[in-house]
């Protein structure tokens, strides 16, 4: 189960993106869609994915990956259709920002290991708001237009079988249980928010 899960949740993550690119293709726009939720979304996988790789968990870099490289495809769009060079500049700050943590890997104090494992809690942290900008743009603005019910319900069944893989091993990632239950939490939250607005079309 923990090596089948994680790839079931590539194609249900690979699937959840497709709506939500599909839109922003059709509107050439990413208006509604939060630029610090894909850019955590990069950052938190490109944490997840160097610990699994040093750590040999070969089977649970594969979700990280999708997810990595289908936010990674939004944040060109928006670079593409909507964004000045100002805007540019500070989605490059903010990428940097995001994987700065890693500079601590130069240290020759510091256990490879150790440090792969504290770069998992911050990915977890990522992890934990990434969804919360998303929430708050929604709520501010009501503006839907580009946000997919299906993207949030499948990223929410993808977290739920990355927390059946995670548990399922023999060694469970406490960083990794942590995240998944948060990708749980927060995808439901937007989902709700989502389905009020849609129910609520005179103050979208």
């Amino acid at each position: 189960m923990a090596h089948y899960l994680p790839i079931i949740s590539c194609f249900i993550l690979a699937f959840s993106f497709y709506p939500l690119l599909n839109k922003i293709r059709k509107n050439r726009s990413v208006s509604g869609v939060s630029l610090l939720m894909m850019s955590f979304g990069v950052a938190q996988s490109l944490y997840f994915i160097t610990y699994n790789v040093y750590f040999q968990r070969i089977y649970m870099v594969l979700p990280f990956i999708v997810t990595g490289v289908l936010s990674g495809l939004i944040l060109y769009y928006f670079v593409r259709y909507n964004a000045a060079r100002q805007q540019r500049l500070q989605l490059a700050g903010l990428l940097i920002v995001s994987v700065t943590p890693f500079l601590l890997l130069l240290s020759p104090s510091l256990d490879t290991a150790t440090v792969l494992n504290w770069l998992t809690y911050v990915g977890l942290a990522m992890s934990s708001i990434r969804v919360m900008p998303q929430t708050y743009k929604t709520i501010k603005s009501g503006d839907i237009s580009n946000l997919s019910v299906r993207y949030f319900s499948l990223q929410f069944v993808a977290g739920a079988c990355g927390l059946g893989a995670e548990l399922a091993m023999a060694s469970p990632s406490v960083s990794h249980v942590l995240t998944f239950v948060m990708i749980l939490l927060t995808n439901a939250a937007q989902l709700g928010c989502i389905q009020y607005y849609k129910s609520r079309p005179v103050m979208a």
